[in-house]
C-alpha cells in the first residue's frame, strides 16, 4: 500500500512501471491463454454473445465450429438476419488462433506497421533498464491490470490524461501509453481494466499477476473480487487526505487481513527511498 499526500495519478504511473518491466519479457503475451479460451468455449457451445472477429475479415462476425475433416480449427460465419443470410452461405474459414479476437475485446496480435507506437518512450522510462522487445510491441497483455477509480472509468481516464511524457520524438499523455483498451484506437493493449464501479474486466481473462488499485473504495472492491484478484499481488494506492472515516476503514480491513499476512520488512530495505510525503506498507502471506 502506498499513501499518497494527495489526489494523483499514481496509480497509472505505478502501472505503467509494471507495463514497461513485461516489455522486457518473450513470455508476456496472451497468446496461449486465448488459444485455450477459443477451445474453452467450444466445449461450452460458445455462448452467442461471445463473437469471434477474424483479424482480415473482421466485418464479419464467427463462432468457432471446431475441426474440420481435416482436423484443422474452423470459423463459421454467422448469418445475418433477414433475407440476406437466406441468399448467402455460412462462410467456413480455417484460421490459426492469432488472427481471430472476440469482440469488444483487444486482438491478440498485430503485424509490422500497427504496433504500438510508443516504443521510444517505453525505453526512456528508465534509465539503464533492460530492452524493450520490439515483438511485444505487437502482442496483448493481460497480466497487469489497472482497478480505476469507483467514481467511474472516464474519471479515471481524465486524472490519468493529466501526465505526459516526452522523448526525442515523441509526446503522449499517460492514458494512451497505458494502452487500456477502450481509451485508445490501438488494436492491442498492454493493460487490462477492471472497472470498480460496475465490477466488470474489460476482457475475459485468468486472475492477472498484478493488479493496481486507484483510491480506497477501489482496494477495497478489489480484495471483494477473490475470482478475479484471489491469486495476484495488489498495490493500492491512498490518498492521505480523504475524510478520517474512510482512512479508518483501510485501517480497520487491514486489520482483519493481519491473520493471514505479515508485514514484510525485508522487502522493504531492499526498496529505493521512499520520496518524501509519500509512505510505502508491504504484506506478505503468512
Amino acid at each position: 500500500m502506498i499513501s499518497m499526500p494527495c489526489d494523483s495519478p499514481g496509480a497509472g504511473l505505478i502501472a505503467l512501471g509494471a507495463l514497461r518491466g513485461y516489455l522486457e519479457d518473450a513470455d508476456a503475451n496472451d497468446i496461449e491463454l486465448h488459444r485455450q479460451r477459443i477451445l474453452d468455449e467450444d466445449k461450452k457451445a460458445l455462448d452467442s454473445r461471445k463473437v469471434l472477429l477474424h483479424r482480415l475479415h473482421g466485418k464479419d462476425n464467427f463462432r468457432y465450429g471446431g475441426k474440420d475433416s481435416d482436423d484443422h480449427d474452423v470459423i463459421v460465419q454467422i448469418p445475418r438476419a433477414g433475407k440476406t443470410a437466406l441468399k448467402n452461405p455460412p462462410k467456413y474459414i480455417t484460421f490459426n488462433f492469432r488472427d481471430v479476437y472476440f469482440e469488444g475485446e483487444p486482438c491478440l496480435e498485430v503485424n509490422t506497421g500497427n504496433e504500438l507506437p510508443y516504443g521510444e518512450i517505453y525505453r526512456d522510462l528508465i534509465e539503464h533498464g533492460g530492452d524493450v522487445m520490439e515483438s511485444n510491441l505487437k502482442k496483448t497483455f493481460s497480466g497487469v491490470c489497472l482497478a480505476g477509480r469507483t467514481m467511474g472509468e472516464n474519471k479515471t481516464r481524465e486524472i490519468m490524461s493529466s501526465i505526459r511524457f516526452h522523448s526525442e520524438t515523441q509526446t503522449s499523455h499517460l492514458d494512451k501509453i497505458l494502452s487500456v483498451h477502450d481509451w485508445s484506437c490501438e488494436t492491442i493493449s498492454r493493460l487490462s481494466f477492471f472497472n470498480s464501479r460496475t465490477k466488470k474486466m474489460d476482457r475475459k481473462l485468468v486472475s492477472p499477476q498484478l493488479v493496481v488499485a486507484d483510491g480506497d473504495a477501489s482496494f477495497l472492491k478489489v480484495l471483494a473480487e477473490k475470482e478475479n484478484f484471489g491469486e495476484c499481488d495488489i498495490i493500492a494506492i491512498i490518498d492521505r487526505t480523504l475524510e478520517r472515516d474512510r482512512l479508518e476503514g483501510i485501517v480497520e480491513k487491514m486489520a482483519e487481513l493481519t491473520q493471514w499476512y505479515d508485514t514484510d520488512n525485508l522487502l522493504y530495505e531492499h526498496l529505493p527511498p521512499v520520496p518524501k510525503g509519500v509512505s510505502l506498507a508491504i504484506w506478505k502471506k503468512k
